[in-house]
């Protein structure tokens, strides 16, 4: 019973929510619009050029500097990138050598335990008897 009434609040609730949806003004200022008569008469006012302020505007000298010492540091970039790979790839074969000989101790350990060529253990030795004067030097 809860299922069907819960289906028919959600169905309402969808319903009333198209609404607030259709009607668009959600109050966001609108990035693009239609041109006004005055704009499109001075064409001045669309077309402005933006400048930077004075103190932000660059020499050509320092934008040579710049662009080079950007391509060094994007060299360096790479190189540590070459040599992380290079060391990544040595760890890789570095495991597997590790691995192989982990293999190799187990299995010698194994066989080890199992070795049909082992000698006999030494039986029990002779009774010699009792000494002749035990105690005694």
């Amino acid at each position: 019973m809860k299922t069907k009434a819960s289906i028919a609040a959600l169905v309402v609730l969808m319903g009333v929510s198209t609404g607030a949806w259709a009607t668009g003004d959600d109050g966001a200022e609108a990035t693009i619009r239609l041109m006004g008569t005055a704009e499109a008469e001075r064409p001045e006012a669309v077309t402005k050029t933006i400048s930077l302020p004075p103190h932000l505007t660059v020499d050509g000298d320092d934008q040579v500097a710049t662009v080079e010492n950007a391509k060094n540091g994007h060299d360096k970039a790479n190189e540590r990138h070459d040599k992380r790979e290079s060391g990544q790839t040595k760890a890789d074969d570095a495991r597997e050598r590790g691995a192989e000989m982990s293999e190799k101790a187990k299995d010698a350990r194994e066989n080890r335990g199992r070795s049909k060529d082992r000698p006999d253990p030494p039986g029990r030795p002779e009774d010699p008897g009792r000494p002749d004067n035990p105690g005694q030097t």
